[in-house]
């Protein structure tokens, strides 16, 4: 019973989760609550299940949503999640509230953009101890104009290369392991 062509060989029935979205207050006076992920009209399945697998693997418990997201349950989120599904809270939330309270709770929004700082340079800021909100924009569009003006700062990873941009997964994946990396050392 699969939707697949080449199913995995492995059925499961599991409740639907009734996950309500942290307050901003909540989730960011969390202890281990350090980095923060939203994603704002993400549209590939694929993309938003490796995205919650990639996130299961650097530790975070959840992430955001806004209303125009694929749906987290579609079967190829969940075969691409790999169970991060199963681990990975996933909150649905009108980004530009879930930002403004963010920000009112001292929790540092950065979009990922095209026009941005370079992440790997990003000299006395976000990094241990500082909270983190990554905000990821959709594929083919990137960050709408009205979360672009919500961000207090925006980066983008540098390339040498001749490709016009990065897989949306990829990019913060590569965010998720930068900020891994300074809560690790303490900062840079």
């Amino acid at each position: 019973m699969s939707s697949f062509k080449s199913p995995p060989g492995v059925l499961a029935v599991v409740e639907m989760p009734d996950v309500a979205s942290p307050s901003a207050e909540s989730w960011s006076s969390q202890e281990d609550a350090a980095f923060g992920l939203a994603v704002d009209g993400l549209s590939d399945p694929g993309n938003l299940g490796t995205l919650m697998r990639t996130a299961d693997w650097f530790g975070l418990s959840g992430i955001w949503v806004s209303e125009d997201v694929v749906d987290p349950y579609n079967p190829k989120v969940v075969q691409a999640s790999m169970g991060a599904i199963f681990r990975v809270k996933v909150w649905e939330a009108s980004m530009l509230s879930l930002m403004k309270d963010m920000s009112s709770c001292g929790v540092r929004t950065f979009g990922l953009a095209m026009d941005g700082e370079d992440v790997w340079s990003m000299k006395g800021v976000p990094g241990a101890p500082q909270k983190w909100l990554a905000v990821l924009g959709s594929e083919s569009h990137g960050l709408t104009e009205a979360v672009s003006s919500e961000c207090q700062s925006k980066v983008h990873i540098p390339g040498a290369g001749k490709t016009e941009s990065l897989n949306a997964t990829m990019a913060a994946g590569m965010v998720m392991g930068e900020w891994f990396a300074r809560s690790r050392s303490g900062g840079r």
